[in-house]
């Protein structure tokens, strides 16, 4: 019951494959729950930690030899058995076991070498190899790269394949060097068409989560029963030293805190002690608490006015230098011409000698017209 919960919750993470306690990571690594690496050169072999279930017709999983750079001396065996199963044993070598092994041979409880030809494909890197599994007949089929391995060869499926006293089959993955297998439980779309459009994955991608809590009437919910503060004893003097701490303690040798000046009781009057938990009877001490070795420099009136005195002759001195200054560069400055102002003085003086000249011209002019006419005149005469 516990288990199909974990599935409703949990979907297809509460999966994992969980290697024995006596392999290391130098044996088997197992990477994000379903990436196997096996590393040393002898047989070995890993389990899911939840098995087959039995709510639908069939589950089928698929396993990819994503490495297998030794392909000569390595054996590799995928199937289902039953748990505990040796985990120095390849799957298909005990009883309740069956496996596809990657030279091409299905064994099933065959812990002995064959001598007839291998009646599957034999395995290489990249090749996808599926098992399903009919929970009502027992019958376990096999796949590769998508397509169904006929088996009519050797007798056709394994039927009736089911533990007695509602034993449970797990899947199983083994091998006996280095190589590298990812297998998927349901996670992931299959190779094999038939089983994504039937939904033969082991459980959902995502779970329901779990259930909310019972909340019954008031006072009486699960999450109300318990408290810090005992039952059987509520005295609650031992919660003293409890938050709020007590902000107006102070802490340090009185005298030396009231003969400093100001006293620091009433600096600490508002100081937080951090040490009220230490338990010492030594002395307690604090930047409060401390009084200087000597007082800071104390300022007297007579140095402050004398101080103020010299700072205002000072800036009077200042202000007359500014100034004795500023008259110095006016009086350079007038001293030297103005282009403009001459040009101005030539312009009124052409101006002046234009108004002088013009009249006798004109006078001029006038008489020279009336000679004319007079000699006009006589000649006409």
């Amino acid at each position: 019951m516990s288990q199909k919960l974990t599935i409703q919750e949990k979907g297809i993470t509460a999966y994992e494959f969980q290697k024995d306690s006596m392999l290391t990571n130098n044996d088997l690594m197992i990477i994000n729950r379903f990436e196997l690496n096996f590393f040393k050169n002898f047989e070995c072999s890993t389990q899911t930690n939840l098995p087959v279930p039995m709510k639908n017709e069939v589950y089928y999983f698929e396993s990819k030899i994503y490495s297998l750079p030794h392909p000569e001396d390595t054996l590799i065996s995928i199937g289902l058995s039953i748990k505990p199963y040796p985990w120095f044993r390849l799957p298909g070598r005990h009883a309740h076991s069956i496996c596809y092994d990657s030279d091409g041979y299905r064994r099933y409880n065959q812990p002995f070498k064959f001598t007839n030809d291998p009646p599957f494909p034999k395995l290489a890197q990249g090749d996808v190899v599926g098992v399903g599994y009919k929970t009502r007949s027992g019958t376990v089929f096999f796949t590769r790269n998508g397509k169904k391995v006929s088996e009519s060869r050797i007798g056709g499926h394994v039927k009736n394949f089911k533990i007695a006293n509602f034993g449970q089959l797990f899947p199983t993955v083994g091998a006996n060097n280095l190589c590298s297998i990812h297998v998927n439980l349901g996670q992931r779309g299959f190779v094999f068409i038939e089983g994504n459009v039937k939904s033969w994955g082991y459980a959902p991608i995502e779970g329901n989560g779990p259930a909310p809590p019972a909340y019954r009437k008031f006072n009486s919910d699960i999450l109300l029963e318990r408290s810090e503060v005992d039952d059987d004893n509520n005295d609650l003097s031992e919660r003293e030293d409890d938050f709020p701490p007590d902000f107006w303690e102070v802490h340090g040798d009185p005298d030396r805190m009231e003969s400093s000046s100001p006293p620091l009781i009433d600096q600490d009057k508002f100081s937080y002690n951090a040490y009220s938990d230490v338990e010492s009877n030594a002395e307690r001490i604090t930047l409060n608490s401390l009084v200087p070795p000597n007082t800071p420099p104390a300022y007297n009136e007579e140095l402050s006015i004398g101080s103020s005195q010299e700072v205002i002759t000072e800036q009077e001195d200042e202000v007359e230098t500014n100034a004795s200054a500023q008259s110095a560069t006016e009086s350079e400055e007038s001293e030297i011409p103005d282009d403009h102002s001459d040009s101005r003085l030539y312009e009124e003086e052409t101006e002046d000698m234009e108004m002088e000249f013009t009249p006798e011209v004109e006078t001029t002019a006038a008489g020279e017209c009336q000679d004319e006419t007079r000699e006009d005149i006589e000649e006409q005469q």
